[in-house]
């Protein structure tokens, strides 16, 4: 593995080399027909990086490294089987994406400095496996591109990266390991919902500055700075950007762990124009995860204001000073190679009257609710195999059945 690797790496190591070379001494032999077959898919391997939310167990694959220069690739490729069978519309079994999509990254690390400053630099192209029509238009995107400056101090994360509110409630199994909510139904594309409007806001891959502390006695916070989500219905000013905080804490409770958070974020929205006004998007989350043993509980509430029941940032104008709520609970039980669990999770929204003084239509009350019974089984430490039960029911989507049957081969 380490030798196929290497090969497919040669093009964009040897542009390294080249700008490095008083600094890595990379040592690779590779084979010359291979490099020149794969070169132009080389350069967008080297521009992968950060390691997969869906896979924080592996460690990657180190190219070699010399003076205290440290790079290496990993990624994620989850496959799932889903049959799903829709009220009033169309039964379905499609080869997708689950919650995650492929991904491949990519993590270049200098030398720590005398002042003990260490910066690195990270990126992670992901595919998504199907579309909604056109099966082979699945999106191609880049999540992640960021610098990170970390010592004594903590971390500073200046460019693209996940956002913080909510972050600590989406890591919860049922959601982060499979599929969760088709938001298109029968034919949904790309990465599917996880709990998102099932559970939790989703947080989202935005440029951002940020901070994150050391651990200090098991709590830590994060804060950061966010290019504002702009609703497309009607012409929108930001002039600020959307601020997070999460605070966490953890702690060893002998056979166990316990882990608490909250967090919180703000922006403000100016809609220019004849019915021009101004509101906020803002929330507050709390949540736990305690492990005893071989179980495992999570529970999670949000409260939000300015975003709908779909838990979404910025859908449309018609959000504004609509409340919105979003919580779950899962359990989960670990035997040898094997975690079983079931979850179970709400997301909703109060109505709220015309106003015909912005231009905003009525919102109706909306409630979400999914079930998930699933199951995980390590083969290896860089596969798993998954299976997974929902039922969803919605007064805004055809309510549906599911069966998933998954692999994700970790490196």
């Amino acid at each position: 593995m380490r030798l196929d690797i290497e090969q497919n790496m040669e093009f964009e190591l040897k542009a390294l080399i080249q700008h490095h070379k008083n600094h890595v001494d990379w040592k690779l032999k590779m084979n010359k027909n291979i490099f020149y077959k794969n070169k132009f898919a080389l350069c967008f391997i080297a521009t992968s990086g950060l390691l997969s939310l869906a896979n924080p167990a592996i460690a990657g694959v180190d190219l070699v490294n010399t003076n205290d220069w440290e790079t290496s690739i990993s990624g994620s490729l989850p496959v799932f089987l889903v049959a799903s069978d829709h009220d009033n519309s169309e039964k379905a079994f499609r080869v997708q994406s689950g919650f995650n999509p492929a991904n491949i990254n990519f993590h270049v690390v200098a030398p720590t400095s005398d002042s003990g400053i260490t910066i690195s630099g990270h990126f992670q192209v992901d595919t998504h496996l199907q579309g909604s029509g056109a099966q082979n238009s699945g999106l191609f995107e880049s999540r992640v591109a960021n610098i990170k400056l970390s010592g004594d101090f903590g971390t500073i994360v200046a460019g693209k990266d996940f956002g913080v509110f909510n972050s600590s409630a989406i890591g919860d199994l049922s959601s982060q390991r499979g599929v969760g909510w088709l938001g298109g139904g029968a034919d949904t594309a790309n990465a599917t919902g996880g709990r998102i409007g099932t559970g939790y806001v989703y947080a989202n891959f935005n440029p951002q500055l940020k901070y994150m502390s050391p651990s200090m006695g098991g709590l830590s916070f994060k804060v950061a700075l966010i290019n504002p989500e702009e609703p497309q219905d009607a012409s929108v000013e930001t002039d600020s950007p959307r601020i997070e905080g999460q605070l966490n804490y953890k702690m060893g409770t002998g056979n166990g762990s316990l882990e608490l958070w909250s967090g919180v974020f703000q922006q403000s929205v100016n809609v220019v124009g004849e019915n021009s006004f101004d509101y906020d998007m803002q929330g507050i989350d709390v949540g736990a995860h305690i492990d005893l043993a071989s179980f495992g509980l999570t529970v999670s509430y949000t409260d939000t204001s300015g975003i709908g029941a779909d838990g979404l940032y910025g859908g449309t104008i018609n959000d504004a000073d609509v409340d919105g709520t979003q919580w779950y609970v899962e359990a989960d039980y670990v035997f040898g190679k094997n975690t079983i669990g079931v979850s179970y999770g709400e997301g909703s929204q109060d109505a709220r009257t015309a106003d015909s003084t912005k231009g905003l239509d009525a919102v109706v009350d909306v409630d979400n609710e999914l079930t998930i019974l699933f199951v995980n089984h390590q083969m290896t430490p860089q596969f798993r195999l998954i299976g997974e039960l929902q039922d969803y029911q919605s007064t805004m989507q055809n309510d549906y059945t599911a069966i998933v049957a998954g692999f994700q081969f970790d490196f």
